[in-house]
């Protein structure tokens, strides 16, 4: 016969149940906290690890923005389209082909993904109820048509590090360690439409805010510049200053190139990626003229002096024509009249009272002959004639601007702002949080003088013709044309430049052309100079802001 439980043994079996019941519960509760708190963080990299889709060409640098905050990069969108690929089928990629979309690595394997630049509504229709498709916009880093493409350079297409221009100078502050743009699936890999696109990296703490960096460029006017040098048949570099502060507000040269496709001309051989403001370096020509007027003023030699000019100079056995003065030459000459009609021989017997190693010296105070934006990748530095290379015969071409010296238009802009800012050297600098580190180089008297020269060009010389004449009848801009020879002796290869400041008084902006195999200062870089000048003008940008 069975026995039946003791009231006592039943009490002991109750305990152990709830002892039992106790440690499982303490178990769950230790594994809730681990999954809610100690270990959300590595479960939830785990989950999302397994679930994200990467959308790369998508831009998840940092922007580059204008000064008034404008974005200069990822201004432009893309379309990304992701696809299963159970649900990919011919006529998806048919639909895919009208709409002009490329595919794209998308790191998952379980996915598609293709973008295009421009969105079909009746495709992006299409694939949606016929291939489940999920579209999305995300900003793509460059447009077809890229803004100060040559100033900001391009990013290399292997790991999205900058590899030219500002991106290259300033890589660390807009790569950070974001590289890639991805979109959250859920267990099953279907997309979480609610949650979008999403910035994510390896580190341990993902930010979700871009750093960039604020240019001195002005948006309209790189632009408007642009515009103007597209329609010149002769490659161009251009180049405007802030004269408050010496900030660059535009900067552009052409041929163009496009940053969406940088290997297109490496493998072409030609020039399109060469920075011609930073990297080009030319023979200054009569631009230089400025320098031996200030090394001489600077010597004590008066701005009254005078020399006869009979259209040609003998210095060493070697004659020097004066092209504006002809055959017969401009008789005697002041030092006024010469400047504004750049005559040689007035200038080279200037430069031979002045003294090559005075001419040098002055230059090196207005920083020639070194790199004008410190720290910007692959600036050249130009040359200055060396102790041999300005001995002798050589002090004809020093002194005006030919043999051996050569200069970057972005070193001739920051020479020009040194007689706008009355002597004083502001620097050249790109972005808005650099301050103007200011030095006096020549005198103010010096630069004065050499102001008033500049406007006689406007007014009476070489830059007559180009009809930057207020109603009063004064300058609406002070200039210097030159004419650079180039190649071999009596080729007949020459690149043009002009260089000047507006307004005369109280100036603002400075601004600094060269035309390749131009004709001349006044006739090729001129009306390039003169269109900007107008540009200003009906844009209202004068007495704007300046920058700090």
């Amino acid at each position: 016969m069975q026995r039946g439980f003791s009231m006592q043994e039943m009490k002991r079996n109750l305990k152990k149940v709830m002892i039992i019941t106790a440690v499982m519960m303490l178990l769950l509760v230790c594994r809730l906290w681990y999954i809610q708190i100690a270990g959300h963080s590595e479960l939830s990299a785990a989950t999302v690890s397994q679930s994200l889709i990467a959308l790369e060409g998508s831009n998840t640098r940092g922007i580059i923005y204008d000064r008034n905050g404008a974005a200069l990069v990822a201004d432009e969108s893309r379309y990304i389209y992701i696809i299963k690929k159970d649900d990919f089928t011919a006529g998806a990629e048919r639909l895919l082909d009208e709409a002009e979309a490329a595919e794209v690595d998308s790191g998952n394997e379980e996915y598609i993904v293709y973008s295009s630049e421009s969105y079909d509504k009746e495709v992006g229709k299409q694939l949606i109820e016929e291939n489940s498709a999920y579209i999305m916009q995300a900003a793509a880093r460059y447009g077809d048509n890229q803004l100060a493409a040559h100033l900001i350079g391009y990013v290399n297409e292997e790991d999205d590090s900058g590899a030219a221009g500002l991106e290259l100078m300033y890589d660390s502050r807009l790569s950070g360690s974001n590289r890639k743009v991805y979109a959250v699936a859920d267990v099953n890999g279907n997309m979480i439409l609610g949650r979008g696109l999403i910035i994510t990296s390896d580190e341990e703490n993902d930010s979700y805010i871009r750093k960039g960096i604020r240019t001195t460029l002005d948006k309209q006017m790189q632009q408007a510049v642009e515009d103007i040098i597209e329609e010149e048949s002769n490659d161009c570099a251009v180049v405007v200053l802030d004269s408050g502060s010496g900030g660059v507000l535009a900067m552009a040269c052409t041929p163009g190139f496009d940053p969406n496709d940088v290997d297109a001309y490496i493998d072409g051989g030609g020039d399109e990626l060469i920075n011609k403001v930073t990297q080009g370096e030319y023979a200054p020509g009569s631009v230089f003229k400025i320098v031996v007027a200030a090394a001489a003023l600077e010597n004590g030699i008066s701005s009254e002096r005078t020399y006869v000019c009979d259209g040609s100079v003998d210095v060493g056995g070697v004659t020097i024509g004066c092209d504006t003065g002809g055959e017969t030459g401009h008789g005697e000459i002041g030092f006024e009249e010469a400047f504004a009609k750049s005559c040689n021989s007035f200038f080279i017997q200037l430069g031979q009272e002045t003294g090559a190693d005075s001419i040098v010296e002055t230059a090196q105070k207005m920083k020639l002959g070194e790199a004008a934006l410190e720290g910007y990748p692959q600036e050249s530095a130009g040359h200055l004639m060396s102790d041999a290379e300005r001995y002798g015969s050589a002090i004809g071409n020093l002194s005006i601007g030919q043999g051996e010296t050569l200069v970057t238009p972005i070193q001739i802009a920051r020479m020009t702002n040194i007689i706008a800012s009355g002597g004083i050297d502001t620097g050249v600098h790109i972005l808005t949080e650099d301050e103007a580190d200011e030095e006096q180089v020549i005198s103010s008297s010096t630069a004065e003088i050499i102001g008033n020269m500049m406007e006689a060009v406007t007014v009476y010389g070489t830059a007559q013709t180009l009809d930057l004449i207020d109603d009063d009848g004064s300058a609406k801009a002070a200039v210097k044309t030159g004419t650079a020879q180039y190649g071999e002796s009596g080729s007949g290869n020459t690149n043009a430049w002009i260089t000047g400041y507006t307004p005369c008084d109280n100036p603002e902006y400075v601004i600094t052309v060269l035309v390749e195999d131009g004709e001349s200062g006044s006739q090729s870089a001129g009306p390039i100079f003169r269109k900007i000048v107008e540009y200003l003008e009906e844009s209202g940008s004068y007495s704007m802001p300046t920058l700090a």
